[in-house]
């Protein structure tokens, strides 16, 4: 059967302008029982203050049109494999789908059977809960991508642009047929670009 490729856009960084607010602060530890709070990182000095970032309210309105344009595009691609996923698994019944019904302790405890199903029950239900919560958590990625920008961390930034990418492509490659191949679009893989 001939290939049929789907090319999706990555998820890309956006620019962020705005920086937050940088506080210091101070490190609350147990020594010996007592509470003792330091100033510094590892209370040596050489290790710099202790910090802590704030929103001020110019980096929320910045954060703002971005994260609704992203959440939209997570509600089509969702609304998309929702409707895959109901299609692939209409005509699933778990009753036909059991492999083998055992009592593990069949002395102690004969009316405690474990039910074996098949592979296809195991696939139903990764993806039955892996849809539950993804729409929530590429939201609250992205926010944390957008933060970890306005605050510099540009290393825990590529962290959260390739979670954001192995996201997106699991959702678009979820209960598609074997003859349907995902991939992104541009010449790099987001997925295998900073491999080393």
């Amino acid at each position: 059967m001939r290939t049929f490729t789907i090319q999706i856009a990555p998820v890309r960084a956006p620019y962020m302008r705005e920086k937050q607010r940088v506080e210091n602060t101070v490190c609350k530890k147990y020594i010996r029982g007592k509470v003792v709070y330091q100033e510094f990182r590892w209370n040596s000095p050489k290790a710099g203050r202790n910090i802590m970032f704030f929103d001020t309210p110019d980096c929320e309105s910045e954060r703002q049109p971005h994260a609704e344009r992203f959440a939209s595009r997570v509600q089509r691609a969702f609304d998309k494999a929702v409707i895959r996923f109901n299609n692939d698994y209409r005509n699933l019944r778990l009753e036909d789908e059991i492999v083998r019904v055992y009592a593990p302790y069949p002395d102690l405890a004969p009316n405690a059977t474990i039910t074996v199903y098949s592979a296809r029950v195991r696939e139903y239900k990764a993806h039955q809960a892996f849809l539950r919560d993804i729409v929530s958590k590429m939201n609250i990625q992205y926010n944390a991508l957008m933060c970890v920008l306005q605050q510099g961390k540009w290393d825990l930034s590529k962290d959260s642009v390739y979670k954001l990418n192995k996201y997106m492509f699991d959702l678009q490659s979820m209960c598609r047929p074997d003859h349907h191949a995902i991939e992104f679009k541009g010449e790099k893989n987001p997925l295998t670009a900073n491999r080393r």
